[in-house]
């Protein structure tokens, strides 16, 4: 198929398509919104969508396939904006062509291009995954809305504060324990890493020991450590303070051998040699 079989709005829409792009999960979670992303041959539509009403708020697709599938979901994506699922749903892709006709009676895409079946695959696709991602998504906004409720308001931090003096200091650690193996240890064993509790100390400050690859990454001060305290303070406590062991902490100063001191520079009988 040439590009003189395709209508010049198809071609000139296909050269500049104004919703291409992606839609990651976690911008959903965040909004408490629902993600359906669907695929079909080489094309690729993203759905943002409300769980509480079914209104697609956000589209975006992407493809590989050439300019008719890019020009078929550009104009899906654009028609969909701030309608039902099952409204988005009803279209075709034959409507869609015939709004991409540069003249009525001229078909825009030959009858025989395959990307006409595939874009009503596509669109059936959605209708039947959105069930599952709504419900998804409305476990997600009610976890969000009760941890805003227990970190972020007075009500619900006086609750925390309550729970968490009650319990003992063995059962503090039991539920922190808990929780590094539900959500942060199988993060962190996948890359061959692990995290081991060493103390809580003050009631609220949390003292770890990174283990195999952890406790030489550098990521370890930073994006891990700031996803582990995340974690923590939102589903365990909101005022832990989560705080790594240093290295040389596990080294007593009178066990260190006279290398290991020379090395560090603590053995002044040995200074260890400049480095100029």
């Amino acid at each position: 198929m040439s590009v003189e079989d395709l209508s010049q709005k198809l071609q000139d829409l296909a050269k500049a398509p104004k919703y291409r792009g992606a839609i990651f999960q976690i911008e959903a979670d965040e909004k408490g919104l629902a993600l359906v992303d669907v695929k079909e041959a080489s094309l690729k539509v993203y759905l943002m969508i409300d769980p509480e009403c079914d209104k697609i708020l956000e589209t975006r697709f992407f493809t590989y396939g050439g300019p008719i599938f890019t020009a078929l979901a550009d104009t899906f994506c654009k028609k969909i904006q701030m309608v039902t699922v099952d409204e988005a749903c009803a279209i075709t892709a034959e409507s869609i062509e015939l709004e991409l006709r540069d003249t009525p009676d001229v078909r825009a895409i030959p009858e025989t291009a395959p990307e006409i079946k595939q874009m009503n695959t596509l669109i059936a696709k959605i209708l039947t995954e959105y069930p599952e991602k709504k419900a998804t998504a409305i476990l997600v906004r009610e976890k969000m809305e009760r941890i805003k409720y227990r970190t972020q308001t007075a009500e619900g931090r006086a609750e925390a504060d309550a729970e968490w003096n009650a319990m003992t200091k063995v059962q503090k650690i039991e539920k922190v324990e808990a929780w590094l193996h539900q959500s942060v240890r199988g993060m962190l064993q996948g890359d061959g890493g692990d995290v081991e509790i060493l103390d809580l100390t003050d009631d609220n400050r949390l003292k770890i020991r990174y283990q195999g690859a952890c406790a030489g990454c550098g990521s370890a001060m930073g994006g891990t450590l700031f996803y582990i305290e995340d974690e923590l303070k939102n589903n365990v406590y909101y005022n832990l303070i989560v705080e790594p062991e240093d290295p040389l902490d596990q080294y007593k100063a009178n066990e260190m051998s006279d290398a290991d001191r020379n090395m560090a520079g603590l053995d002044d009988n040995n200074p260890p040699p400049s480095l100029f």
